[in-house]
């Protein structure tokens, strides 16, 4: 071979083996390189649908996901009466143009500083015997009302923003494979963003809660939310994970029931192609990234279900969350996942048991 073709046949190797890498760079790659061997060496089809349409549950509209509040409107008068307890720059910048169309985080803060500023105001008006009986009975009407509602505003700016909207959208990709080298997908941002907002729950259900400092930070934790979108890439994840692992398992069980690869119960050479195929690709790239959705969504999870047993979810709400989350549901993404993982497991131990192949055995 003359030193061009060398070269030629040796760049063309090299480009192979980089687009073999390319190719299983996204989930459904890796996923479909894996069913494509297994189908191979079985003999029977497989087919997972991964750039098909999802059947993941629809999240409410927003009118179904945002809760009634009572509008206090503060005339003249009360105004200027709420002077002597330092209210009157909180409630104009509420009464503002701007006020008026606060994004539900910016609400959240603004309520939180209210409530605690008249609570402090209550205070200092029980020190005074002689102070005036029309604004001690306003700051009770205020505090009375808005007590009982901050669980709902602290719901509306969870579950009606946008931010953690486009976490439940049904049109992002899945989270992407993790390497040595880059463990940072966003998703410990966004998790740590839901964190501190299910932190908020825990806050103001305890009595005498002070509005903490880090209320400033609050719009970096919705801005990684919205940037990362770890929700909706988890619930993609997911989903093409259980299509995956339970086309594999019925493909497993097919054959089977058609002709064992291992007739006399000890291991065959097609049986050792498939050991290798579960050990390389299924053990070495499918595991790992089901280890990551596993890990990571059983705390997103969590935090959901904390929130929505907490506060005061709208019915259309818990609704989609017992068709998501729900371990209870059979039927919710999370349980199907479960459900497929489980069969897909108990469908290879068959197989390789029946071939004598079993790790460990």
């Amino acid at each position: 071979m003359s030193t061009n073709a060398h070269r030629t046949a040796l760049l063309l190797c090299c480009l192979t083996v980089v687009l073999a890498g390319c190719g299983r760079s996204t989930p459904e790659a890796m996923l479909d390189n894996y069913t494509e061997r297994v189908a191979r060496v079985l003999e029977e089809p497989i087919d997972a649908g991964l750039d098909g349409p999802t059947d993941i549950a629809l999240l409410p509209p927003r009118r179904e996901r945002l809760l009634p509040l009572t509008d206090l409107r503060q005339g003249p008068i009360e105004v200027l009466a709420l002077r002597h307890c330092n209210l009157l720059g909180l409630i104009a910048q509420r009464n503002s143009s701007l006020g008026k169309v606060m994004p539900p985080s910016k609400q959240l803060v603004y309520e939180m500083r209210l409530l605690s500023q008249v609570r402090d105001c209550r205070q200092e008006l029980a020190k005074q015997p002689d102070a005036d009986p029309q604004l001690r009975q306003q700051l009770e009407d205020i505090h009375r009302i808005k007590s009982r509602e901050l669980p709902a505003v602290l719901w509306n700016a969870i579950y009606a923003s946008s931010e953690m909207e486009n976490n439940f959208s049904r049109g992002d990709p899945p989270l992407p494979l993790r390497s040595d080298d880059n463990n940072e997908d966003g998703s410990e941002a966004a998790l740590q963003g839901l964190q501190t907002l299910a932190s908020l729950q825990t806050l103001i259900s305890t009595p005498d809660w002070r509005a903490p400092a880090q209320l400033d930070d609050l719009e970096q934790h919705y801005q990684a939310l919205e940037a990362n979108r770890f929700g909706s890439q988890w619930l993609k994840s997911l989903w093409i994970l259980t299509r995956t692992l339970e086309q594999t398992a019925q493909a497993l069980e097919r054959r089977e029931l058609r002709a064992s690869i291992c007739p006399q119960q000890r291991p065959t050479p097609r049986a050792k192609i498939l050991l290798n195929v579960f050990t390389q690709f299924y053990a070495g790239e499918v595991q790992p990234y089901m280890a990551h959705i596993d890990r990571s969504g059983q705390r997103w999870k969590a935090l959901h279900q904390q929130l929505m047993t907490s506060l005061p979810a709208t019915p259309a709400m818990l609704d989609y969350q017992w068709r998501i989350f729900a371990d209870a549901n059979p039927d919710s993404l999370w349980q199907r996942y479960i459900q497929a993982r489980d069969h897909h497991t108990k469908s290879w131990q068959t197989t390789l048991r029946r071939c004598s192949l079993m790790p460990g055995s």
